[in-house]
């Protein structure tokens, strides 16, 4: 009846005859509130949308802060490139060729700076640990909607290995690198980054640069620390009992098996393990390590001031009379401490011309002279022990999540041997996996120029499978 009546007014008002101009403008103030209302509506749902799933770039908690006002006194955002504009200055200043590749633009950039670049959005978090070191970790926001059809929203945390970053893992650009991967299949991806480092450099009480006592720390504070602090975090985000999953690349894995052998309760907070090149049992290792391991207890003086009381090797660049010793490759190579420890290939071959600058002006990331030593000492004493007690040895067996190990026979550290003990140490080993005759050195399971060939895919049949181990794959590559 109301529709009836509505339009015989209408009717009526086309009627010339009449006037109907109070009719009109009541119609139009009706129609305006509609519409307000109806965008009104729209913005609302758009709101909660894009809180839901695409979030601010950069967020700081202050959750766990007891003096949240340090946060304000500080910019982290500077912190990447405060620690690149000192480096990048002392090794132009060394090297000629330093200065060509630091014209490369992305040598220069920042975790979220390379995603942006990726055409990615990261998000940035800073935590507080137990013990006061402030830790950025980085988020990759998923496309919305997914890219595959399947959006599984688990969370898999990545973590960087030795003097790495969360940077490590984007190195190989927007096809090949492994977050984007892992994204794209409907993860929500985490990157964490240890104390020390070019993103993790700040403490509520200890001034970095100054502060001997800032960089007392070790790998076994960073499993004791950091990663219950990160877990915690990430947990309390997503305000979620779903486990995690866990990529941890040498040094990574050495934090996890810390955490879940003194926390045992963490093995309940994840789902599984797969840890790349672990470093937990290194012996007969080859390169430099195995010459450190025999002043790693009760260093002498020539060699601290060789590789730094505190940071390790700040200038980020080995003396040439070491660097020839261990290293026959190219010299901006082998002076760089990272490539120098773990072994590097004579010649690299990639598709991206800017694949070198990016990664020697990204590692090594920063990270302690202690944390070095107490590799040094499990290589001497052959045992996973506490720094400086190698009767303390970490309790393996309450490791009980569920745990994939990968390895390669051309790894200089993590060789098959020391990987297959540590297969044979823990409570719960689902697999092995170890890559044969690809000359596939310690550094290249994260950004190596095959990794997306012969890691990732077996990474993720390992996510997706693991659990059940008839499902998954067979565990070898190789060319024989």
């Amino acid at each position: 009846m109301k529709s009836f009546s509505f339009l015989l007014i209408i009717l009526m008002c086309l009627n010339r005859n009449v006037n109907c101009e109070d009719i009109w403008s009541t119609l139009k103030t009706k129609f305006s509130a509609f519409m307000s209302s109806v965008t009104n509506t729209f913005n609302d749902i758009y709101g909660r949308v894009k809180k839901a799933f695409i979030l601010e770039p950069y967020v700081i908690s202050q959750a766990r802060f007891t003096t949240p006002q340090k946060l304000e006194e500080k910019n982290y955002r500077q912190t990447f490139h405060d620690f690149i504009e000192t480096i990048r200055t002392t090794t132009e200043a060394q090297s000629s060729e330093y200065i060509r590749m630091g014209s490369e633009p992305t040598a220069l950039m920042s975790t979220s700076q390379l995603a942006s670049h990726h055409g990615r959005k990261v998000e940035s978090h800073v935590i507080e640990t137990k013990d006061g070191y402030l830790l950025t970790i980085h988020r990759v926001l998923n496309s919305w909607p997914p890219i595959k059809s399947k959006f599984t929203n688990e969370t898999v945390l990545l973590h960087h290995g030795l003097l790495g970053s969360s940077a490590d893992w984007l190195l190989l650009g927007p096809e090949k690198s492994l977050p984007y991967i892992l994204s794209d299949a409907g993860y929500d991806v985490w990157m964490a980054n240890s104390r020390g480092n070019c993103y993790s450099r700040d403490h509520v009480s200890k001034v970095t640069q100054t502060s001997k006592t800032y960089w007392k720390f070790t790998w076994q504070e960073i499993g004791e620390y950091d990663l219950p602090a990160v877990i915690d975090y990430v947990r309390n985000i997503k305000n979620s009992t779903e486990k995690i999953n866990f990529v941890g690349h040498s040094m990574g894995a050495t934090a996890l098996l810390v955490l879940l052998s003194t926390h045992p309760r963490y093995n309940q907070y994840l789902r599984i393990g797969i840890l790349l090149a672990p470093l937990v049992f290194m012996t007969n290792i080859k390169g430099p390590f195995d010459v450190i391991s025999n002043m790693s207890t009760d260093p002498p003086d020539h060699l601290l001031r060789t590789i730094g009381t505190g940071e390790f090797i700040p200038s980020r660049k080995v003396p040439k009379s070491i660097a020839s010793k261990f290293c026959k490759g190219p010299r901006i190579y082998c002076n760089n401490p990272l490539l120098f420890l773990t072994g590097w290939k004579d010649k690299i071959v990639t598709d991206d011309p800017t694949f070198i600058s990016r990664l020697l002006y990204h590692v090594p990331a920063g990270g302690s002279t202690n944390t070095i030593l107490h590799y040094g000492q499990i290589v001497k004493n052959g045992k996973f022990h506490r720094f400086g007690k190698n009767s303390s040895e970490f309790p393996l067996h309450q490791a009980t999540l569920p745990i994939v190990l990968f390895s390669s026979d051309a790894d200089w550290l993590a060789t098959v041997p020391n990987v297959l003990r540590l297969y044979l140490s823990i409570s719960n080993p689902i697999d092995i996996y170890v890559i044969r005759n690809q000359n596939f050195s310690h550094t290249e399971f994260v950004w190596g120029t095959d990794a997306n060939v012969y890691v990732f895919p077996k990474l993720l049949d390992y996510l997706e499978n693991g659990l059940n181990v008839t499902l998954v794959k067979e565990n070898e590559i190789s060319t024989d």
